[in-house]
């Protein structure tokens, strides 16, 4: 599958290296051969800007400039962070939206986050980093949801 569409029920976009993806959507999961990066940008512009204008829009709001969350679509409350560097090839992404707790498993070594429909994902990041990724996603969002109030 290529040209994947990012939508409400899409968990995670996780590298698994050499320019494929595993893409957890619903209880479903499937492969797209392209980067988690590449999903996210085509994405960002799908939705009416560029990944280097939402990111930089982020940077703005949130006040980080490194690993920085971004909203890849503010209608539909998209709003992605990288698990780690997204200049790194191994760079995965993750709906702070879908999320409903993280924790950390101490015999398997990994932090599991646990999304809202009861599907588990296991990363080998630690639980501070993953913690501190959504903080800044939900600030984000917080941001975005007080903007849109003072609207109406």
């Amino acid at each position: 599958m290529s040209d994947y569409t990012i939508n409400n029920e899409t968990l995670a976009i996780i590298s698994c290296g050499n320019d494929i993806s595993l893409v957890y959507e619903g209880k479903e999961m499937f492969v797209i051969n392209e980067r988690p990066n590449n999903i996210i940008k085509k994405n960002c512009l799908k939705y009416g800007s560029s990944f280097e204008g939402r990111l930089k829009s982020a940077e703005i709001i949130t006040g980080c400039k490194y690993k920085s969350p971004i909203v890849v679509s503010g209608s539909k409350r998209l709003i992605f962070f990288p698990t780690s560097s997204p200049r790194l090839k191994s760079v995965s992404w993750i709906n702070m939206m879908n999320i409903d707790r993280v924790y950390y498993n101490a015999l398997k070594k990994v932090t599991v986050i646990v999304f809202q429909n009861d599907v588990l994902l296991e990363l080998k990041v630690s639980l501070n980093i993953l913690n501190n990724q959504i903080l800044k996603s939900m600030q984000l969002e917080h941001y975005l949801r007080k903007k849109r109030y003072n609207r109406a």
